[in-house]
């Protein structure tokens, strides 16, 4: 039981750390978004988990843990606008994404990767300085 709550926790904690960074960024999907699309993959793997434990002959724990990556697409496809021949918001659906794997990781004990996985993920999207520093290199090269 106490696991499973320091689970949740870190889930929200690692939720909040790059949901806060995409509020900063002032991207559709921020703080509350994010965290709480974390704290759901946790929630739903557990219960694939417990699922699991209360009748192992059943195989619901893959099951229930592809449908959860499964439907953050359909929350992913409404973060991306097509906008003017552009295309917006792919990033904030893979942070989403991305986020469901590590609230995964969370409610399975992968406390090291949970965290090293947002970290890699909060250091690609701070990507976007270096991304807007080339775009720049090459108009003044044109």
């Amino acid at each position: 039981m106490i696991l499973t709550i320091s689970h949740l926790l870190l889930a929200v904690c690692l939720g909040l750390w790059i949901g806060y960074e995409r509020e900063r960024q002032q991207k559709p999907a921020g703080i509350r978004d994010i965290t709480l699309i974390t704290l759901g993959a946790c929630v739903f793997t557990i219960i694939a988990f417990k699922v699991h434990q209360i009748d192992i002959t059943r195989n619901d724990l893959g099951r229930i843990i592809s449908y959860t990556i499964a439907s953050i697409g359909f929350l992913g496809s409404g973060a991306i606008i097509h906008n003017k021949g552009d295309v917006e918001g792919i990033t904030t659906a893979s942070s989403l994404w991305s986020m469901v794997g590590t609230g995964i990781l969370c409610a399975m004990g992968e406390i090291s990767l949970a965290i090293i996985t947002t970290a890699l993920i909060y250091g690609i999207l701070k990507l976007k300085h270096l991304q807007i520093k080339i775009e720049q290199w090459k108009i003044k090269k044109s």
